[in-house]
């Protein structure tokens, strides 16, 4: 290739490598607030909302966009209050803040416990999804399960561009799961299903992708292969996961790997080698680049980077459209009323509506558990 055709393709990548920031999965990267990913402040889970509201934190009162949006769009007729603002569970906020509830040991009804692997979203940090009481890990362990996060820091998603674009199949959309792009990802989750099940005295790990995570996580049981994986893998369940590949015309914000995934690693075969897949969509939220409402707008515009047109009547979770997230081969298609991020977008506060919160977590995790006990019966 000539300099000018090589300068041509990595101006082109550079315009892909931003479509993957604003949807590869990741609400942090996504409309309203691509440009508010740095303004994340620590403990802001305790600040009141009036607080919140402020731009930077500093109590002068200068207002913030995406905060005042939110706030804005409290008369939004979307279900689930899907804004993310509110009580995780009864009494929560009052002055004597009621405990987190006890919904029981759910794994109980499992003769052998799988310890779960939280695998992060794209531009997700393994802290996001620890918070207290109110995160994925205190809420699955309520539940009578082992839960750890890989431990993913925001910046090593950096790796995703600077590899990306040194890697001509992923700047020409021809990537495969192998792709330097996400291989360090990959290294990672294997070391940890190895060393947790190890840990579990040979108990395989149920594997939860969030948004990338998911995919990501189809790829790694991939790349372990049909023994190892049938070994150490209990399944696989994908959160809001951008799965199928986009329409012609779109571009696919995974430069080619869900379609090497589709192609090598269908959902079906890996039910054929005993790791069944679980897929979740979210469908509260309706695209509506033409509404009153900064939700609509905000969800029709992502979901047009993952389908055809503008997003109008798109229904998904605010980032990945229902059709995107579910797999017509998956062992399980389940859909929640819930939204995409783990944070309500532009905050590092935990969002009360998205898939591992209390209100939420049992839609999927009941019947997940129900899978797992009757495919664990037919192999007694």
């Amino acid at each position: 290739a000539t300099p000018a055709t090589n300068a041509t393709m990595r101006a082109r990548s550079m315009s892909m490598l931003l479509a993957l920031a604003g949807v590869a999965g990741c609400t942090a990267f996504s409309p309203p607030v691509r440009n508010y990913i740095l303004t994340r402040w620590p403990s802001s889970r305790s600040r009141p909302l009036a607080m919140m509201a402020d731009g930077d934190g500093d109590g002068d009162g200068d207002g913030d966009a995406v905060l005042g949006a939110i706030l804005e769009s409290s008369s939004s007729p979307v279900p689930g209050a899907a804004r993310g603002i509110g009580e995780y569970w009864p009494g929560e906020r009052t002055a004597k803040p009621a405990p987190p509830p006890a919904p029981g040991a759910m794994a109980t009804a499992l003769r052998s416990v799988p310890p779960i692997l939280v695998l992060p979203g794209f531009g997700n940090d393994r802290t996001d999804y620890l918070e207290n009481a109110v995160g994925a890990v205190p809420t699955l362990n309520r539940r009578g399960f082992n839960t750890t996060v890989l431990a993913v820091k925001q910046s090593m998603w950096l790796q995703v561009f600077a590899k990306g674009a040194l890697d001509w199949s992923f700047l020409r959309g021809s990537a495969t799961c192998e792709s330097p792009s996400y291989s360090w990802y990959i290294s990672m989750a294997i070391e940890e299903i190895e060393r947790l099940s190890a840990e579990a005295g040979g108990e395989r790990v149920l594997l939860v992708g969030h948004s990338a995570g998911g995919w990501l996580a189809r790829a790694v049981v991939g790349l372990m292969g049909q023994e190892r994986a049938s070994e150490l893998v209990r399944g696989v369940v994908s959160l809001g996961a951008p799965h199928q590949c986009p329409p012609e015309g779109v571009v696919d914000v995974t430069r080619g790997v869900v379609g090497d995934l589709e192609t090598r690693f269908g959902a079906s075969k890996m039910s054929r080698w005993g790791v069944p897949v679980i897929t979740v969509a979210g469908d509260c939220l309706k695209g509506d680049p033409s509404s009153e409402f900064p939700w609509n707008r905000a969800s029709a515009s992502a979901y047009s980077t993952l389908t055809p047109g503008d997003g109008t009547g798109v229904i998904g979770d605010g980032v990945v459209p229902l059709e995107s997230a579910l797999l017509d081969d998956a062992a399980l298609r389940l859909t929640v009323d819930c939204m995409h991020s783990v944070v309500v977008p532009g905050t590092t506060v935990s969002s009360t509506v998205w898939y591992v919160t209390e209100s939420r977590v049992d839609s999927w995790l009941e019947p997940t558990v129900r899978l797992l006990a009757k495919l664990e019966a037919e192999s007694i």
